[in-house]
């Protein structure tokens, strides 16, 4: 008998989100994919003659906003976005899902591409993956970043995902690129083991005469250079209660494969009795070009984030820091740090009113670039 999609959309969430809010991620996949369960999802005609198996969920998440700041031109702004994501199964092992982001900001809406990706279900420890995926480095950007499971109103300023005030670039945005994956995951006893490996297309310079180019991850098929970004990621987790995180890429950003570009990352969290603690840290080095040879410009920061569920309210605190960075004797980055306390008041587990403060501060400088920020954040 052909395994339904409800069994195939569990696992998947499973090697996916293990150890993040899975049981509201759960919900809403289960609930949409049985909506569109029927019997020929056995794959069986009135006169017993096989078929294939072909499903479609449509699920997703949006969110409506208010956000305030302290200087700027634009002081206060309304926002909307919606990002629908699209599962098809075809027959027992095979399921390809998709994610549109539709993002108005300023008066314009921004559409984009999140994730196209088709999977191989190879039995039930391994997946494969082939297309645009959002890589797996770290926990926030894979698993976290969607507005109803990010339990702050914001992004943590590490991760160039909305975030306007902070006083330093991020290291990284939530990463997508194209290429191959392959995911394993096992059980041996009450832990949880994931291992992923995969290669993509890999970053390439948005200006290579700046003294530190800043780097840019393939959104379309396109590679700049011959060579391939290889990455990976292993997580370690007791569930529910503790789970640890770490991952690694490395590629050439250049059109000679002459200069690479490393960044590594460890996450841990932990939660018992309604009370959650998370946090990251990353590392990037980046190989610059120079008269006197190849310099590495290294950076680094981490964010910290706690919560604490009671009821339907669910206070939350984060702090973000940037670290202060020098290259070739001349600051590239001056250091800046955030905390950011915020309220949520959950009306069911994938709807929430959300509002969150964040107090920006850069090392040395008086600048008042705090933000207010609510939202209405649903899962679907």
């Amino acid at each position: 008998m052909v395994r339904n999609i409800r069994a195939r959309r569990r696992r998947e969430i499973n090697h996916r989100s293990a150890g993040t809010r899975t049981c509201a991620v759960v919900t809403v996949g289960l609930a949409a994919a049985t909506m569109f369960y029927t019997s020929s999802a056995h794959g069986q005609t009135g006169t017993g003659r096989v078929v294939p198996t072909n499903e479609t969920v449509i699920s997703g998440y949006g969110t409506v906003g208010y956000n305030a700041q302290t200087q700027g031109d634009n002081l206060n702004a309304f926002t909307a976005s919606v990002s629908p994501v699209f599962l098809f199964q075809f027959q027992d092992r095979v399921l390809f899902e998709m994610e549109l982001e539709f993002d108005l900001r300023e008066g314009v809406t921004e559409t984009g591409l999140e994730y196209a990706q088709l999977d191989y279900i190879l039995n039930d420890n391994v997946v494969l993956v082939a297309g645009k995926f959002l890589l797996p480095f770290g926990v926030f950007g894979p698993e976290i970043h969607p507005t109803w499971i990010n339990k702050h109103t914001t992004a943590p300023p590490l991760y160039g995902h909305h975030v306007t005030q902070f006083g330093a670039p991020p290291l990284l945005p939530v990463l997508a690129d194209v290429g191959a994956m392959a995911r394993v995951a096992l059980n041996p006893g009450r832990m949880q083991l994931a291992f992923i490996l995969y290669a993509t297309q890999g970053p390439s310079a948005e200006d290579a005469d700046e003294a530190v180019p800043e780097l840019e991850f393939a959104s379309s098929s396109s590679d700049g250079n011959t060579d391939k970004m290889l990455g990976t990621r292993v997580d370690i987790g007791l569930p529910p209660w503790v789970r640890l995180s770490l991952s690694y890429l490395n590629g050439d950003y250049d059109e000679s494969n002459a200069l690479g570009f490393t960044a590594w990352n460890v996450a841990a969290e932990a939660r018992t009795s309604g009370f959650e603690i998370r946090g990251e840290y990353i590392q990037t080095r980046q190989e610059i070009q120079s008269v006197g040879g190849v310099p590495t410009f290294r950076r680094h920061g981490f964010y910290a984030q706690t919560a604490y569920r009671r009821g339907r309210w669910e206070p939350v605190f984060r702090w973000t820091q940037i670290f202060a960075n020098n290259f070739a004797g001349a600051p590239q980055d001056i250091g800046a740090w955030q905390a950011a306390p915020g309220i949520d008041y959950w009306l069911n587990p994938s709807i929430a009113f959300m509002v969150g403060y964040e107090i920006n501060r850069e090392r040395g400088a008086e600048i008042d670039n705090d933000r207010v920020v609510a939202h209405f954040a649903f899962g679907f």
